[in-house]
């Protein structure tokens, strides 16, 4: 019995190393292709509440590198609570619990997990790690410690452009995500920096309808688009899962983001 349970330890352990090895291999690599958005004057992440905007940003060749919350399950009420108190307890061991989810398990934080507003059920479960075990494999808890200390490093002196994509529900509160989001804001618009949050969610639309955006501005920097889709980003299609069908949508998302920046630089220059 105690042979039998060491060679699962064992096991687990090779187990998780070789996991370890593969991530680190895949890290350096997406570092790689980034590499040229990372030099630009205004860096690109996404900020949640899944991976599916930070799946568009490289799609759309916009990423420059992976944030906290490019690869989980979050909200921003969360992301608030995580910058108010520097990432503190985000890696502490005694906070990270693995979940069953499905036919696998899933890490979360037990310590990020209370919000007021309202969100898709599986972002209100706390903080989760969808798709990294930062309690088992090394690489991915080094990953994340990189990815706090970057992102703290650079708060108040790069501009960025962080893109939040919202998933609509009919208890989603617009107003009061608009507040979390200008709060965020005002935490990185300081010391002279200049930067925006892309908004995004869906309104579906009838099939016989074309696809079109509306665009909301907003003085403190939100930059709010409203998708008019004919199906919800998810389900067992990957092209509707992950957005493909609707590129087109990013795609003038973007430009008027681009005009938009190109139009305040030429304020400043004169």
């Amino acid at each position: 019995m105690v042979k039998a349970m060491k060679n699962i330890i064992t096991h687990q352990q090779i187990k998780s190393n070789l996991r370890s090895i593969k991530r680190s291999i895949s890290n350096i690599s997406k570092k790689w292709q980034n590499r040229r958005n990372f030099k630009s004057d205004t860096l690109w992440i996404s900020i949640g509440e899944n991976c599916l905007a930070d799946d568009i940003l490289s799609r759309h060749n916009r990423k420059s590198f992976s944030s906290v919350f490019s690869s989980g399950r979050s909200n921003i009420e969360y992301i608030l609570q995580m910058e108010k108190d520097c990432y503190r307890h985000l890696l502490e061991k005694d906070q990270l619990q693995p979940f069953p989810d499905g036919d696998h398990f899933v890490v979360r934080s037990t310590y990020y997990k209370d919000c007021a507003g309202q969100y898709s059920p599986r972002h209100m479960l706390g903080f989760e790690f969808s798709h990294h075990d930062p309690l088992r494999v090394k690489e991915d808890l080094r990953a994340f410690k990189r990815r706090i200390y970057r992102q703290l490093k650079y708060r108040g002196v790069r501009n960025f452009i962080f893109l939040y994509h919202h998933r609509i529900s009919d208890l989603s509160n617009i107003p009061l995500l608009r507040s979390h989001l200008n709060e965020f804001l005002s935490l990185y618009n300081i010391k002279n920096c200049h930067c925006k949050v892309i908004l995004f969610y869906q309104k579906i639309i009838d099939i016989n309808t074309e696809k079109f955006i509306d665009f909301i501005p907003h003085s403190t920097g939100l930059l709010e688009f409203i998708c008019h889709t004919h199906a919800i980003w998810g389900g067992d299609d990957l092209d509707t899962f992950w957005a493909k069908r609707d590129d087109s949508l990013f795609t003038s998302m973007f430009s008027i983001v681009d005009e938009l920046r190109k139009k305040e630089l030429n304020v400043t220059d004169e």
